[in-house]
């Protein structure tokens, strides 16, 4: 349970922490009536979510308000382990949202990526530390000589190095992978999507190599950018790893496929729990039935406004500072449509429900699967 208490510091209008306890109170009955509930000794509640942009602005529309990373908390506090994608440079904003988390909950994550196609980001596993440990094994995925990544006749790594640990909960004994493909072309034509399969494929064939070699379970999740169960994409993991397949998309239309959540068993334990309260074992939760709602527009009018405003000062403060003629097309064209929008109760509408709250919580929902943790019988059998 996430430290509510931190609410009469972080938000100190009443207006907007009523406002925040409102939604939360609906999150948490959202959460209940939707996930399975935890069991400390029989299930682990694993998931995976591209957290967009986490946190530091880049792309000019937020900030996350304070209230973000209560709901971001909430949901995150519902897993006994998340992978996490799109964690930025900066780990202050993450460190934070851990306050509200608690301290029953660690992370680990990667170094940031360095190179165009990296984004500066970071791959990380957010877990209770009092239902799952850590057993000492960390490493980013680097592929040797003969396997590396062909593009544009040039052999690559992978565009967002892929992170694995060792975990264990339970009797149950997994290598937790995580990964953020590389998105390129939406043409499936292009060189760049073609770079996309290969990515898939590559970290599929490195674990399936490695599931033979070791003793844990594999367990592959993240953002794999793929638009259609049975594209390309999706048959270049699914060729290799078995799927916990979902019948909604992950993204902000439910009409994408980008994360999954897949894996490779050793002696067939990677197993969908039997739920005791008859919810679903796997799904997707979407955040938006219960937070920055449709309906909810009026109620962050202000705050849409307010990024809105700060874009187009940032702009004229880079029009004032450019003598790039093409420089100078783009920002006064940028603040056009700023201006535009602002003007338009229905635009700005628009604005928040296509990228303001996406920018809040993300553009991907998180995706859930609760297995099964308990062996003894097995175990007691196999002695016999």
């Amino acid at each position: 349970m996430p430290g509510y208490w931190n609410l009469k510091y972080k938000i100190k209008s009443n207006r907007v922490r009523a406002r925040t306890i409102a939604r939360l109170k609906d999150l948490r009955g959202h959460i209940d009536k939707k996930l399975p509930i935890r069991e400390v000794n029989n299930n682990l509640v694993l998931g995976t979510w591209n957290i967009r942009n986490f946190d530091n602005n880049t792309f000019g529309h937020g900030p996350r308000l304070k209230e973000s990373l209560f709901y971001i908390a909430e949901i995150i506090s519902a897993f006994d382990i998340v992978a996490v994608q799109e964690i930025n440079d900066d780990l202050k904003p993450l460190n934070e949202l851990m306050g509200i988390i608690g301290t029953k909950y660690d992370y680990l994550v990667t170094d940031v990526t360095d190179g165009g196609s990296g984004n500066s980001e970071r791959l990380g596993f957010i877990f209770d530390k009092s239902k799952v440990s850590f057993k000492g094994i960390a490493g980013e995925v680097v592929l040797k000589k003969g396997k590396k990544i062909s593009s544009n006749d040039k052999d690559l790594q992978f565009a967002r190095t892929p992170f694995t640990c060792a975990f264990q909960a339970g009797w149950f004994k997994f290598m937790f992978s995580t990964v953020h493909i590389y998105y390129g072309k939406s043409s499936k034509t292009s060189v760049a999507y073609k770079r996309r399969v290969d990515e898939i494929h590559a970290i599929a064939s490195f674990l399936s190599d490695r599931s033979k070699k070791g003793g844990f379970n594999q367990i592959l999740v993240g953002d794999f950018n793929i638009d259609a169960l049975g594209d390309k994409a999706s048959k270049a993991l699914s060729s290799q790893l078995k799927i916990f397949k979902n019948r909604e998309g992950s993204n902000k239309k439910q009409n994408k496929y980008y994360d999954q959540i897949s894996f490779l068993s050793k002696k067939n334990e990677v197993q969908l729990a039997q739920t005791r309260d008859g919810k679903e074992a796997n799904g997707v939760f979407n955040v938006f039935a219960c937070v920055f709602k449709d309906q909810d527009f009026t109620a962050y009018k202000q705050e849409v406004s307010n990024s809105l405003i700060n874009r187009k000062n940032a702009l004229l403060l880079k029009l004032q500072k450019t003598k790039s003629v093409r420089n100078i097309e783009k920002y006064s064209k940028g603040i056009a449509n700023i201006e535009s929008t602002l003007s338009s109760n229905e635009a700005m509408r628009d604005y928040y429900l296509n990228e303001w709250r996406t920018f809040q919580m993300s553009d991907h929902f998180p995706l859930w699967v609760v297995l099964e943790t308990d062996f003894s019988d097995k175990y007691l059998d196999s002695i016999i």
